[in-house]
């Protein structure tokens, strides 16, 4: 590798070079490879620094890039490239100037702080717009090189004075190195002279810097209701913008604005819900998941406004799984009488996904869509019945897993919907499964008069039982179905008691012997013991 490197740096001696922009560049580029695979090129640093002021511009930006990167190795080297760079600051060619001044800021250095503020100076007097965008944001970079230049307080005039320049971009490239100086502040104080300014030449700026603006300003706060509504008759038309995160920014600043008017956000919201929903079938995956997911902060207060769109929370088979579960998430939440079968529909089709995670999460909604409205009742007992007969093992350990949220002693047909699955858990085989059984067990024992038997093929296996879970959840169930038929249970659960007081496990032992002297003192204050436990877990 050293003799690579010497024979880059030989390239860089003949002066017929510094006339060839063909050979400056290929030497050039085999300093930015070598830069790339992680190889220290400082040491090439001086021939480098011979071509600063060549007149060739791809070598010129190549030159100034490598110079940014390894003048802080080498400081007093790095010197000599300085006073080129303050006389290219005043060359004739304004993206020259830019490019000087960018990497004079860039060289990350405390001994050339002052001759960077001499070229941000020069920079942001300068007539080309490219220049003053590059000396505001470059006014940043040299607060972060000398922490010092804020108590001078002249940097931060000169940015204040920036934001009435003609140019969009220099403004917010000024309140961005105004919000990083300011920070240990609270950032830029926001006036209203400077309100007014910045809202009145929003729709000129990119909608990046629209959105920047737009968050910046919700640190305003309007003095009278006069001043809110102007601001918000300015900000309507960007509400209803067609780039949806300028409308999200928007909304977040309407929403700052009539915080002492609470009863105008429902009118706020329908304005931006009828424009941003048009976006959501159309939009990238990435764009539709931000929208979902700033709707879904929202989900209860615009509940209203989203149900007759509720179609477009639909999935489709290209969506990735993020996607898909947020949209799950948010679709049960929109169920009314007219379409909670179409609904229900949409989410069983994802019930059997061969994801794991998305049949979780299509399950629970089916649960959220049940405790919305009851009468669906009948058609969610049916699909989880034709569920049940699946081979599929992770969509039933995963009905065992929810259905533990649904009250099924209430409903007509949960003592079929315990008895299908109770004759499946054979082919559960992974623990959240099991520990979901158990559970199911526990809560309706009562349905289910072979539960005592299903505990006894877990009793036979407690021996080989690793699990210090399971083991803890067996005895908890143990206890729950002794309850409901105590003849059938009483030799389990001593048999129960007696492994787990000799497990190994302080947990699993504690709970036993806690177990075991309740019901050796009161049988009948154990049972509204672990009633309330049992209440308590559903919750849960």
């Amino acid at each position: 590798m050293a003799s690579e490197l010497d024979n880059i740096a030989a390239q860089f001696e003949p002066l017929s070079v510094h006339t060839n922009p063909e050979i400056c560049r290929a030497a050039l580029s085999q300093v930015m490879r070598l830069h790339v695979n992680g190889i220290d090129c400082a040491r090439l640093l001086p021939g480098m620094l011979k071509l600063l002021a060549h007149p060739d511009l791809v070598t010129k930006k190549a030159v100034y890039h490598c110079t940014a990167m390894y003048a802080s190795k080498n400081p007093e080297l790095s010197l000599l490239a300085v006073n080129t760079l303050m006389q290219e600051c005043s060359d004739s060619n304004p993206l020259i100037r830019g490019l000087a001044l960018k990497t004079l800021t860039s060289l990350n250095h405390e001994t050339f702080v002052e001759y960077c503020l001499r070229g941000i100076n020069q920079g942001l007097s300068d007539k080309s717009v490219y220049v003053r965008r590059v000396a505001a944001r470059c006014c940043a970079r040299v607060y972060q090189q000398n922490v010092d230049l804020y108590n001078d307080g002249t940097l931060v005039n000169q940015l204040y004075n920036m934001l009435r320049d003609s140019d969009p971009i220099v403004v917010v490239n000024s309140m961005m190195a105004l919000e990083e100086i300011l920070s240990k502040e609270g950032g830029i104080v926001i006036n209203k002279n400077i309100a007014n300014h910045l809202l009145n030449n929003l729709k000129d700026m990119t909608p990046w810097g629209q959105c920047y603006i737009l968050n910046i300003l919700q640190k305003y706060k309007p003095k009278t209701q006069d001043d809110t509504f102007n601001m918000l008759n300015i900000l309507d038309a960007f509400l209803v913008s067609q780039n949806t995160a300028v409308t999200t920014a928007c909304l977040q600043l309407f929403l700052s604005l009539i915080s002492s008017l609470p009863h105008l956000r429902p009118q706020v919201f329908k304005r931006y819900i009828k424009n941003i929903v048009a976006a959501i079938p159309q939009g990238n995956p990435e764009l539709v998941f931000h929208i979902l997911d700033h709707l879904n902060s929202y989900r209860e207060e615009i509940k209203a406004e989203l149900q007759p769109h509720y179609s477009i929370f639909f999935c489709k088979e290209s969506d990735p799984l993020y996607l898909k579960k947020l949209k799950l998430n948010m679709l049960p939440h929109l169920t009314m009488p007219s379409h909670a079968k179409e609904i229900l529909s949409e989410i069983f089709l994802h019930t059997s996904s061969s994801s794991r995670e998305i049949s979780l999460w299509a399950l629970k909604a089916v649960t959220v869509v049940f405790k919305c409205d009851a009468s669906t009742a009948p058609i969610v007992i049916k699909k989880l019945k034709q569920l049940i007969d699946s081979e599929n093992p992770h969509t039933i350990s995963n009905i065992f897993r929810v259905v533990r949220s649904l009250n099924l002693n209430e409903i007509k047909g949960g003592s079929e919907i315990i008895a299908k699955i109770a004759s499946k858990h054979q082919k559960l085989t992974d623990t959240e499964g099991q520990l979901a059984f158990l559970s199911v067990l526990s809560q309706y024992g009562n349905l289910l008069e072979d539960s005592p038997y299903i505990i006894e093929e877990y009793v036979e296996n407690f021996p080989n039982e690793t699990n210090s879970v399971i083991k803890y959840q067996l005895l908890m169930t143990c206890v729950h179905v002794f309850f409901h038929h105590p003849a059938a249970m009483q030799g389990i659960l001593g048999q129960v008691l007696e492994l787990c007081i000799q497990d190994a496990d302080k947990s699993v032992q504690s709970q036993a012997l806690l177990y075991y002297r309740l019901l050796n003192h009161d049988v009948e204050h154990t049972k509204i013991i672990t009633s309330i436990e049992m209440q308590e877990l559903q919750e849960l």
